[in-house]
């Protein structure tokens, strides 16, 4: 109902998501029905297919490849589409666009380009609170300009927790977690190398900011999961298997600890 009200037509919205999930999906036909043209295929496929699937297709009408199917109102559908999620209590959150301006010479003068640094996305969310406490404000954070490489690690958490790869996930919590760290000594004058450990950044960011000692245990919570849980260091003999409900805890942890460092480091009397 939402690609009739804002789209130029379902037949041609249709036609475009069997295009992209005929691809997806390696198989021309899409669903178990015969003789059907293309929009009538992907309509009943998107009636019948896994949870996944669907917001696959959800995705691939909010990057900006679809935008001409959404007639430019990709951010309206964008909350319209929370609104439905929102509405059934359904586990998921679609992300808006990132942008970055980046200034390049052209035809011998600066000049500034405007472009898409992050596609929307859907990704997980766990409950309303964590949701408005923790992970939205961190993705509003990690948009700042100077956080940008932290949150496409951020982001990619996010989507490999999404698609069931729990190691991924946790590892690149950890990434995004280093790089705001990083970000944060860089921008404070805190001094840091740029190989320094979890560990490190972390108790540099204690000292510079005068944090009780108690603090550096919480704090290191993601960098532990990430050292004994993930592959980055290589499984050996013994595969590691990260469960879903952990990844879920690191998402939730990152989240919060970005936050947390974030505020600690710029309160008004530092």
């Amino acid at each position: 109902m939402l690609i009739r009200d804002v789209g130029p037509g379902m037949v041609e919205t249709l036609e475009f998501l069997h295009d992209r999930l005929s691809y997806l999906l390696g198989n021309q036909k899409l669903s178990v029905k015969n003789n059907l043209s293309y929009a009538d295929d992907a309509f009943e496929f998107l009636h019948t297919c896994s949870d996944p699937h669907f917001l696959d297709a959800i995705e691939y009408l909010i990057h900006c490849d679809g935008w001409r199917y959404l007639r430019g109102q990709h951010e309206l559908v964008i909350d319209r589409l929370n609104e439905f999620l929102n509405v059934d209590d359904l586990p998921y959150f679609v992300t808006k666009p990132v942008w970055e301006t980046r200034e390049e010479i052209y035809r011998g003068a600066p000049t500034q380009f405007t472009g898409i640094r992050e596609q929307a996305k859907v990704i997980p969310k766990e409950s309303q609170a964590i949701h408005d406490t923790a992970i939205e404000p961190a993705l509003k954070l990690l948009r700042q300009p100077a956080f940008l490489n932290a949150n496409s690690e951020f982001m990619a958490a996010l989507e490999d927790f999404r698609h069931g790869k729990f190691g991924d996930c946790v590892t690149k919590c950890n990434s995004s977690y280093e790089s705001v760290m990083k970000v944060i000594c860089g921008q404070k004058g805190f001094g840091y190398a740029q190989g320094d450990t979890t560990s490190k950044l972390i108790r540099t960011i204690m000292q510079k900011t005068e944090m009780d000692t108690f603090w550096e245990q919480p704090l290191m919570t993601v960098g532990t999961l990430r050292n004994k849980l993930s592959s980055s260091h290589g499984a050996g003999e013994v595969q590691k298997v990260v469960p879903e409900h952990v990844a879920k805890y690191t998402l939730n942890m990152t989240a919060s600890a970005i936050i947390f460092l974030h505020d600690q480091a710029y309160r008004a009397n530092l």
